[in-house]
């Protein structure tokens, strides 16, 4: 049976695909968002659009997102509105506060007040661990420690504490919750910058990539569609394979890909890619990019989500988004680089 979900912050890169991926699928979707979708992802959504209800709206207004809630009545919410603008929030850290933590226990509040809301799925991020202590990483490794916190800075605390209160919610007024972590996300089309797409879109519009840090930095990329076909397996598993509440969204690849590894990739699929990444740290990447990289061990979301992953491969998942982003250069009157597929 159909079900009626809310995303929040579906404007956004991964929420546009679980929005598309809700529509295709046969439900109901209600998109609370503070902007309609612009740019390459209205593009990318402009046959999905007509069948997804546009609500405009900030999570950090409670009133306004209960009377969304009473409207339209959604049986389970995908909570993704957050900002993913790094440097700002550094420089902004009530904002952090306001919407990552006062946004989440919003979300949760018109559950708690409101008939109806079977489930609510929270994206947090693997930004909540700190310097790594184990591979590979399972959901029980520690996020604050004795010596040491969240290992990304005013983020990181913001989306652990969301993970706290769905954890209290859950337990003082019997919510259905579960919380993923997603991780470094990539395909068509990002504004975030994960080395892959500056690299990869540039060298698909014939330019010149010069990128001045982050060569050795390792990440375990992972594709769009993996992210929202996770975020659809956690909404709709039968509660009682849910023998954990947390899991990564992540790809489980290993060993990580560094950046350097992925312009090695670009260079075999578009011969005579001139793109050039330096081996260098900046504090930028040192606070978000290195101690809370590891290996992910995926098989909660296979033995109790159900959801395989489609592009554990790299390769695969970024020839699917080079053809993505060619198709949007051709609808744009533009000519794209030949590819070797």
């Amino acid at each position: 049976m159909p079900d009626t979900v809310l995303v929040t912050g579906g404007s956004g890169f991964i929420g546009s695909h679980v929005c598309h991926m809700l529509v295709e699928r046969g439900h109901r979707v209600i998109n609370f968002d503070m902007f309609p979708r612009r740019g390459p992802l209205a593009w990318l959504m402009q046959r999905y659009e007509k069948d997804i209800l546009f609500e405009k709206g900030g999570v950090e207004n409670l009133t306004q997102l209960i009377a969304v809630v009473r409207k339209h009545k959604p049986n389970k919410i995908a909570h993704l509105a957050a900002s993913i603008d790094l440097e700002s929030l550094e420089n902004h850290p009530m904002q952090v506060y306001h919407s990552f933590v006062g946004g989440t226990v919003n979300v949760l509040e018109a559950m708690r007040l409101l008939d109806g809301v079977e489930r609510m799925v929270n994206f947090s991020s693997i930004g909540v661990l700190p310097t790594v202590q184990y591979q590979p990483l399972d959901c029980n490794h520690p996020t604050v420690m004795a010596a040491e916190g969240t290992s990304s800075s005013v983020y990181g605390a913001g989306k652990l504490s969301g993970e706290a209160f769905c954890w209290a919610y859950a337990d003082l007024f019997n919510l259905d919750i579960v919380i993923l972590r997603p991780s470094a996300a990539y395909g068509f089309f990002t504004t975030n910058s994960i080395f892959m797409n500056e690299m990869l879109e540039g060298a698909l519009r014939g330019e010149k990539v010069r990128l001045p840090a982050g060569r050795f930095v390792p990440r375990d990329y992972t594709h769009v569609h993996d992210i929202a076909g996770i975020t659809l397996a956690a909404l709709s598993a039968l509660t009682e394979r849910l023998k954990h509440r947390c899991f990564y969204a992540a790809s489980g690849m290993n060993p990580l890909a560094t950046a350097g590894q992925v312009a090695d990739i670009i260079r075999e699929m578009l011969p005579g890619a001139d793109i050039d990444i330096a081996d260098v740290m900046t504090p930028m990447i040192e606070r978000y990019d290195l101690k809370c990289r590891g290996v992910h061990d995926m098989r909660p979301v296979e033995e109790q989500l159900g959801y395989q992953m489609k592009y554990r491969d790299l390769r695969e998942g970024m020839k699917e988004y080079a053809d993505r982003y060619c198709e949007y250069l051709v609808a744009q009157g533009k000519t794209p680089t030949k590819r070797t597929w």
